[in-house]
C-alpha cells in the first residue's frame, strides 16, 4: 500500500472515488469498502484502491471493526433504578 503525494494527487484528480471509501469515525482510518469496490466495474478504480488504500468495513455506527470491539469491552452495562 503506497502512501504520502500521490495518494492525495490521485484522490484530487478523481475525487468521485471518495464514495468508495469508508472511514471510522473513532480512529479517523481510511480504507475502502470492499463491498462497494466489488461491485464497480473497471480494473483501473480498483487496481489503485489496491495500491493506495486497505479494505477497510464500518458498521452501522461508522466504526471499523478493530474499534467496535474495543467500544464493546469498555462498555458497561446501564443498570436501572
Amino acid at each position: 500500500m503506497k502512501t504520502g503525494r500521490n495518494k492525495t494527487e490521485w484522490l484530487n484528480q478523481y475525487q468521485g472515488f471518495k464514495k468508495y471509501l469508508n472511514q471510522c469515525v473513532v480512529c479517523k482510518e481510511v480504507g475502502y469498502d470492499p463491498i462497494k469496490i466489488e461491485k464497480k466495474e473497471g480494473l483501473y478504480f480498483k487496481d489503485k484502491a489496491l495500491e493506495f488504500f486497505h479494505p477497510l468495513t464500518v458498521n452501522d455506527l461508522g466504526m471499523c471493526t478493530k474499534c467496535a470491539r474495543g467500544m464493546s469491552k469498555t462498555r458497561k452495562p446501564i443498570k436501572d433504578g
